[in-house]
């Protein structure tokens, strides 16, 4: 009798266990376990389905828009609160925010107008104004759509229709002086209104988008004091930087922060907190070189945290066009009193370099 051959079990496809062995290693497995990549996109997933939960859950007991995107805020917060235990760096808590908004927007129809964002404090917002009533429409606009308590409009010099535009903004606190009194004297005053625990500043002749002012809200929320603009990018090289740009250098060079370069308080937008404002003084925000060179001598945070290209945006008039215009006496004047300041608290201490202990036992042991 002739055996016959054993039928030889039918080879799988090369592909299919290699795919059944990913999603096996990925079943039961953490989100924190998991790499980078896998966890942002697990995160994005998650923040659109709960989106789509809070907007079924808010969109038929709501009415107006902003009613909505307070709604959508505290829920978005709640969320973010309970789910990350470490806080999320702002790249991806602009995906979540994005993310969750189209959630909302596929649940409801209805685009979310805001920037919803995990902050655990509360903000508000201060703007100087002086007959720019066409572009502080649109500036309003933008800080309205942030979760912000209030904002406050400083119009200094106005005979525009700047005041009818802010009164159409419901919400904001208008303080309104008959004479110019500077943007710098401006913010001090906002400052001094406002009890909230962050306080952004900016502008009302440069239109800048809620999702570029938001950053400065997050450092502030986690732990930055002074959270400046990194204009760095947009300025020319170190040899045609002008008098004012190397003021600003100079200054954070003398207090050790040269990763600072020129970012100063000079530019908008900033944020500081509100127990930093308290620290240096209200007054000192009048002369912002003088208010960065406090808060760093006193050993508040003070980053960089995002760059808004303010400069190629920033309106030329005959005050501040050619080599020596006035506003660019007023800063290089800003920082003279600066460095008289901390001359007179620090003396020739301000000049001598911190040694680490490294440093100092090297000293030691050479003697």
């Amino acid at each position: 009798m002739i055996k016959q051959p054993k039928r030889q079990p039918k080879r799988q496809s090369r592909r299919q266990p290699k795919r059944q062995a990913k999603s096996h290693r990925l079943r039961g497995r953490k989100v924190s376990n998991l790499p980078s990549s896998h966890r942002q996109s697990i995160w994005i997933k998650r923040a659109f389905l709960e989106g789509e939960k809070a907007g079924s859950q808010s969109d038929s007991a709501l009415g107006t828009t902003d009613e909505m995107f307070q709604s959508i805020q505290q829920s978005f917060n709640s969320w973010c609160s309970t789910e990350f235990k470490k806080r999320p760096d702002y790249s991806l808590m602009k995906k979540l925010s994005s993310f969750y908004c189209r959630g909302v927007l596929n649940s409801t129809g209805k685009k979310v107008r805001g920037v919803p964002l995990l902050l655990q404090g509360s903000a508000s917002a201060v703007v100087c104004a002086s007959n720019e009533g066409e572009s502080l429409n649109l500036v309003l606009d933008e800080l309205e759509r942030l979760p912000l308590t209030d904002i406050i409009v400083i119009l200094n010099g106005c005979h525009d229709n700047s005041y009818k535009v802010a009164r159409s903004h419901k919400g904001t606190t208008i303080v309104h002086y008959d004479q110019r009194l500077g943007h710098d004297v401006g913010r001090s005053i906002g400052a001094g209104i406002v009890k909230t625990d962050i306080v952004l500043f900016t502008d009302g002749d440069i239109v800048i988008p809620a999702e570029e002012l938001a950053p400065f809200l997050y450092a502030v929320d986690g732990g930055v004091d002074v959270a400046l603009n990194n204009i760095t990018p947009y300025l020319p090289s170190f040899n045609d930087h002008d008098v004012v740009t190397r003021n600003k250098s100079f200054l954070n060079m003398i207090l050790q922060r040269q990763e600072l370069h020129a970012d100063s308080l000079t530019a908008i937008p900033h944020a500081l907190s509100s127990r930093c404002i308290s620290g240096i003084g209200l007054s000192s925000l009048m002369v912002p070189p003088k208010a960065q060179a406090l808060a760093l001598a006193q050993g508040y945070r003070v980053a960089s945290v995002h760059s808004v290209d303010v400069i190629s945006r920033n309106r030329s008039h005959t005050s501040n066009r050619g080599k020596h215009n006035v506003v660019a006496d007023l800063i290089k004047g800003d920082h003279a009193e600066a460095l008289h300041e901390l001359m007179s608290k620090y003396g020739l201490l301000l000049f001598t370099p911190l040694e680490s202990r490294s440093d100092v036992a090297i000293r030691r042991n050479t003697r």
